[in-house]
């Protein structure tokens, strides 16, 4: 049986709490990298729920990432008539804006080159896939907001192209593209 003494005591002791410190400090670097993704998201997506933008970076979602999966249902819906109006392209570039997305950033750069050239349809399905897998690991009010903040742009974007006196600026090909984004948003 070994002696034990007050050295050896401290030794262990002073083990055991470097050991709790290393962990403890890995957490709070892991809380700190996640507080700065989140805010980023809020930044660059307009993602108001500070909740949801944590729970995203939680789930290391990149801000880049994110950028384009809120741009590419706009385009999307804009494409639906297989052009895109000037005011369609106006709204797209204004809720980019609005979400804090600056001139100079890729994902402007990103969005300029979808409303002059139209996407591969792999995109869109792609954007779904990535959509609904994004849904599934979030609380269900952070998915309602998330569905509600896009829906909300993408009906922007549908009734930017105008119609007459504001009746069937909606096109059915738009409401059907629309359906789709719903149903990748919902789980």
């Amino acid at each position: 049986m070994s002696q034990s003494t007050p050295q050896k005591w401290f030794q262990l002791e002073e083990q055991f709490f470097k050991g709790v410190d290393r962990h403890l400090m890995q957490k709070l670097k892991n809380e700190m990298e996640t507080a700065k993704t989140a805010e980023e998201i809020i930044r660059v997506t307009g993602i108001n729920n500070p909740h949801l933008a944590e729970e995203m970076a939680k789930l290391h979602v990149t801000v880049e990432t994110l950028a384009a999966f809120r741009l590419a249902p706009l385009v999307a819906v804009a494409w639906a008539d297989d052009r895109i109006e000037e005011n369609e392209r106006y709204t797209i570039t204004k809720a980019a804006e609005e979400s804090g997305i600056a001139a100079d950033e890729p994902a402007m750069a990103l969005l300029e080159t979808w409303t002059k050239q139209r996407p591969s349809d792999e995109l869109f399905d792609a954007w779904c896939e990535y959509a609904a897998a994004l849904s599934s690991s979030l609380a269900e009010a952070h998915r309602a907001t998330l569905r509600a903040e896009i829906v909300e742009q993408v009906h922007a974007v549908a009734e930017a192209s105008g119609g007459f006196l504001g009746f069937g600026s909606v096109s059915p090909s738009e409401k059907a593209m629309i359906k789709r984004i719903e149903a990748a948003l919902t789980v």
